[in-house]
């Protein structure tokens, strides 16, 4: 019985191995499909985060260019401000009432004139009338300007509020920038941990044969073994059965011979 179990043994060792050779084989080719696989990701992420951080440095530096663009806007925008309201203050008072006087101003030298005039003897253009359309013609300016005040008062009042929605641009262009600018860390990081890992799957690659020939080396001799060792103890087995056999047809044999000799200390009489 043990003779066949270990004859069993032998065998399915033998088969085991062959079996597990071609698994080996199998899993070596799958391990490296994987390791490729691996590597290729790898450096394809590689160059994409390479590409991705270039693109967020690049539109960082826009985005810096744009905040200071966007700080000179305010303040032309500001000192525009400022201007329009001054103007309009000036148009809409100084000029306005300047202008206004000069008007009552002409009309009264009218007034004066045509006074002298009446003493003066011949025809002759009159002054009095030419003050007098310079004083219809600049009467409505003042109306005008201070009109025109309100317009550039409404002005200025719509350029601060540009100023305003200009400085939460601002705000809002750094929020954008800080975002970049860790997108662009991240990015990095990633870029560093994917060349990482493109360098162990290449490493691992270059390493898959000669792990996968002591993989196979491993699987031979503990197969071989196990082998050896069953035909070695069927071996044993059928010597010592043999032996054992030998013995058994020597005490037949002498069984056969006839009486049985009985050995008599000397001195002692049977």
């Amino acid at each position: 019985m043990a003779k066949h179990l270990l004859a069993a043994v032998a065998v399915l060792a033998v088969v085991g191995t062959m079996v597990a050779m071609m698994l080996t084989q199998r899993l070596g080719t799958t391990y490296r499909d994987g390791l490729g696989v691996t590597a290729d990701g790898a450096e394809v992420a590689t160059v994409g985060a390479t590409s991705a951080a270039t693109l967020a440095s690049n539109l960082l530096m826009l985005a810096d260019s744009a905040h200071a663009s966007l700080d000179q806007a305010r303040g032309l925008v500001l000192v525009a401000s400022d201007s329009t309201a001054d103007l309009s203050v000036a148009l809409g008072t100084n000029i306005a009432e300047g202008i206004s006087g000069t008007a009552s101003i002409a009309d009264s030298m009218a007034g004066f004139i045509e006074t002298i005039e009446r003493f003066i003897p011949g025809d002759s253009d009159s002054l009095a009338e030419d003050l007098r359309r310079l004083a219809d013609g600049i009467g409505p300016v003042p109306d005008q300007l201070r009109s025109l005040s309100d317009q550039l008062d409404a002005s200025s009042i719509e350029l601060d509020a540009a100023a305003a929605t200009i400085a939460t641009i601002s705000l809002q262009v750094d929020d954008l920038t800080a975002s970049i600018a860790e997108a662009r860390t991240a990015l990095n990081d990633v870029q560093r941990l994917s060349n990482d890992v493109a360098e162990r799957a290449q490493a691992a690659l270059d390493r898959s044969r000669t792990d996968l020939w002591l993989v196979r080396l491993l699987v031979l001799v503990v197969g071989l073994g196990v082998a050896g060792g069953a035909l070695a103890g069927h071996r044993s087995i059928g010597v010592f059965e043999a032996g054992r056999g030998d013995d058994t047809n020597a005490g037949t044999s002498e069984g056969a011979g006839g009486g049985t000799r009985t050995h008599t200390p000397s001195g002692t009489g049977t």
